[in-house]
């Protein structure tokens, strides 16, 4: 089974998740070089067109209106994001001063931002007061600030205004480029929704999908996006949400047997979303991502994602899986090019520096890929499959004690045991190791035939390997994204029932 990153978690979970093009070769070196230096670890001046937008505070009274001030305000951010004239920092990162407990000036030193867009929501029954307050990241003072009491059908507007008013203020401060497309804010570009009461929903639906905290709270919400697409069936985000659910659900709880139907229900709800909203990078990027891990069809993945990467390159969570989909294709320089610009984004996302770690692994830049690895640990030390990834590096290094220790640490159980599996017997504990093997096969079976053949692979049972690979493509395990540059699997490189393999999934 694979993983990678969502878009914009309020919380980490174990979800298993996927995840700039081609420029001059002189501007790719630079690129790398930057990268290579540490891009994730270090400090950035504050560009004038920077904005981080804070979590709006619920001033309503009641908890269960957190999701309404939550998503009033990530709605606000992506409708930044949008302006291909601003740097706005993604919610992840912005999430992260929910209490407020550093002034504003530390606030937007810690982001690397200009300014910060602050605000609360109040809401009784049909009446909202929405607050926003523009602040001037170097003085703490506030820049433009505004009060808005509307009826709740009225909230579109009081967004549009809002996400205008700051657009107007920030791109005042800077010389324009030119750079900016007139598509940024349009409907076209953006997904949205007309209707107050699929808002709503929308809402409650990714309020419980970023919690992701069991089976039945990622079926609640694909209800409600469900739901959301019900009142409003040409609601785009709502569409491109529904895909995200239905492939979560196949990752982490779908059968064997479902796991075809699942997939192609998310294909069509991706699918539809761009139909609605040709311009909405999201959709671009989830039907890539759906296309790649769900059908594995590296081949009919690539153009949605160039299609985001094009359309999405404020969006960090965009960038980012569009940088493993590059780094498994062995696109070395695309990946790294764009998983900078997600780091510069959303730099406190724990989940972009576990991705960052990845496409350094994937490159075979091992040791590389363990600072990334250790500070996404650093700001969430329960985040899942960090610690076997540190393991695979150290492994690959010859560090095989220290990644036995990162195996152990591992919370998620497939990931934990095939990296048991493979270095008790590097240690020469072979009953340990076939302990360990043992039990991946008999919690988990078919839905870790990747992770099974990777541990075969390595004690040199190169047949057998190659039955799991052949069989795990034959039911869709999409652990099979990782095969073209997984060193575990070298030991197959120069069998040809491994090339027909990698061929099958599109890998050039």
């Amino acid at each position: 089974v694979a993983a990678g990153p969502r878009r914009g978690p309020l919380l980490v979970s174990r979800r298993r998740m996927l995840l700039v093009a081609a420029g001059a070769t002189a501007a790719g070196v630079v690129g790398m070089l930057a990268w290579r230096r540490g891009i994730f670890g270090g400090r950035h001046e504050a560009s004038g067109n920077s904005v981080a937008v804070l979590p709006f505070a619920n001033l309503s009274g009641d908890r269960d209106q957190d999701y309404f001030s939550d998503g009033l305000s990530e709605e606000l951010r992506a409708t930044l994001a949008r302006n291909l004239r601003l740097l706005v920092m993604a919610q992840a990162s912005s999430a992260k001063f929910r209490d407020r407990q550093d002034d504003a000036v530390t606030i937007a030193s810690k982001l690397g931002v200009a300014f910060l867009l602050d605000g609360s929501v109040r809401r009784a029954q049909d009446v909202v007061r929405v607050t926003a307050d523009l602040i001037d990241g170097q003085t703490g003072f506030s820049r433009w600030s505004q009060t808005f009491d509307r009826g709740l059908q009225d909230i579109f507007a009081v967004q549009t205004e809002i996400a205008s008013n700051v657009a107007s203020a920030l791109v005042a401060q800077v010389a324009l480029d030119g750079s900016g497309t007139g598509q940024a804010g349009t409907p076209a570009a953006s997904g949205e929704t007309t209707s107050v009461e699929a808002f709503d929903a929308y809402l409650r639906g990714r309020a419980l999908y970023d919690l992701s905290v069991d089976e039945a709270s990622e079926r609640a919400a694909l209800a409600q996006f469900d739901a959301a697409i019900g009142i409003d069936p040409n609601y785009a985000a709502a569409h491109a949400a529904r895909a995200r659910s239905l492939t979560a659900i196949a990752n982490q709880y779908g059968r064997v047997g479902e796991l075809s139907a699942l997939y192609g229900a998310a294909i069509a709800a991706a699918r539809r979303a761009i139909e609605i909203a040709p311009q909405f990078a999201d959709a671009h990027s989830t039907l890539g991502f759906t296309l790649f891990q769900g059908q594995l069809d590296a081949r009919a993945a690539r153009e949605p994602f160039e299609r985001s990467r094009q359309l999405g390159a404020g969006e960090a969570t965009v960038l980012a899986r569009y940088a493993q989909y590059s780094a498994r294709c062995g696109r070395k320089r695309e990946a790294a090019e764009a998983m900078q610009r997600a780091l510069v984004l959303d730099k406190l996302n724990p989940l972009i520096h576990r991705a960052a770690g990845s496409i350094e692994y994937a490159a075979r830049r091992y040791a590389d890929s363990i600072p990334p690895l250790r500070r996404a640990l650093d700001m969430n030390p329960r985040m899942s499959r960090a610690h076997a990834a540190l393991g695979d590096a150290l492994l690959m290094l010859g560090s095989i004690e220290d990644a036995r220790a990162e195996y152990s640490a591992e919370p998620v159980g497939d990931f934990r045991l095939a990296g048991l599996a493979v270095a008790e017997r590097r240690l020469g504990n072979a009953p340990a190791a076939e302990a360990a093997m043992g039990e991946l096969v008999a919690a988990h079976g078919d839905r870790v035939l990747y992770q099974q053949a990777q541990v075969l692979a390595q004690w040199g049972r190169r047949d057998d390997a190659v039955a799991r690979l052949q069989r795990a493509l034959e039911v869709g395990d999409s652990g099979l994204i990782y095969a073209r540059n997984d060193p575990l699997l070298d030991p197959l490189r120069n069998d040809s029932r491994f090339a027909q393999l990698l061929n099958a999934i599109g890998f050039d």
